[in-house]
């Protein structure tokens, strides 16, 4: 689902580059998620803990990680991004028990939207060619849900992902591994898994793409080293560590088989 890095983001995760300006983009982003905290609050940690809203985000994940996501080859970040929006929505909007033909409505039109913001335009498909299964939704039906899903998000479907962070923890952290790319696909593997767990995805995703690079170098750290690390970091103590070093046990846990 993810191409080969490019020569930029090669030199950026080897430290080449303006570093100045890298960090002050990297801070400038951490600045818009402390912002934008829809997803970040104790109602959506609530919303999370209902066993129906959990089953309609079971329903949504496979459709956009098993089903169709890697139909279309869509890239990591759109699928996060993708179940990102299906949170946003049920933050939003009630879905009645057992209507599953508006979870799936939900999940093509929230993946549908991601893919817009995400991917190339060349590698959009059109809506005609989602699968829907045997709901009887039409092309018809997505465009008046991705309507009403831009009027909820008052058109502002720009969202911070752990994905926007891999590159610059990469090039702290991972300084001396084997393999650039094999620790960065194992990276997105271990980001992915966030949306399985659910409540840590009301964590910053500047914290869990720190916690998430650090497990992929080293699943053995201590509190202390993850402390080291954090505190080497120029970003003037934007990242808390007992915040990091909470999701990178969580991870842990949630990636111990993989």
């Amino acid at each position: 689902m993810e191409s080969s890095s490019s020569e930029e983001e090669m030199q950026q995760e080897n430290g080449g580059g303006d570093d100045h300006d890298e960090i002050n983009y990297i801070q400038l982003l951490i600045g818009n998620e402390v912002n934008n905290a829809r997803l970040n609050d104790q109602q959506a940690a609530d919303i999370m803990n209902d066993i129906w809203i959990q089953e309609i985000r079971r329903h949504a994940i496979h459709y956009i990680l098993r089903i169709t996501g890697p139909q279309f080859g869509f890239h990591v970040q759109t699928l996060y991004t993708a179940v990102t929006y299906v949170d946003r929505v049920l933050l939003e909007r009630i879905v009645e028990v057992g209507q599953y033909r508006m979870v799936r409505l939900i999940s093509v039109a929230c993946l549908s939207l991601a893919a817009k913001m995400d991917e190339s335009r060349e590698n959009v498909p059109p809506l005609s060619h989602y699968p829907v299964g045997t709901f009887g939704i039409n092309v018809d039906h997505i465009r008046k849900m991705e309507l009403m899903i831009l009027g909820d998000f008052r058109w502002d479907m720009r969202y911070v992902t752990p994905f926007n962070f891999i590159r610059f923890f990469l090039s702290r952290f991972a300084r001396d591994v084997p393999s650039r790319y094999l620790t960065r696909m194992r990276i997105y593997e271990i980001v992915l898994s966030v949306l399985q767990g659910g409540r840590l995805m009301n964590h910053r995703p500047s914290v869990i793409a720190a916690a998430a690079t650090l497990l992929a170098v080293n699943g053995n750290l201590t509190i202390e080293q993850v402390g080291i690390q954090i505190n080497a970091l120029p970003l003037n103590g934007l990242l808390q560590i007992n915040n990091v070093w909470y999701c990178y046990n969580r991870l842990l846990q949630l990636n111990e088989h993989v």
